[in-house]
């Protein structure tokens, strides 16, 4: 699913806020 992906990139960013990806889309 999307989701999956978004948090896939951000732990691969070292981001632990995937809510600013999600904010990006």
């Amino acid at each position: 699913d999307f989701l999956i992906q978004v948090q896939n990139i951000a732990k691969e960013r070292g981001e632990k806020c995937p809510t600013k990806v999600t904010n990006q889309v």
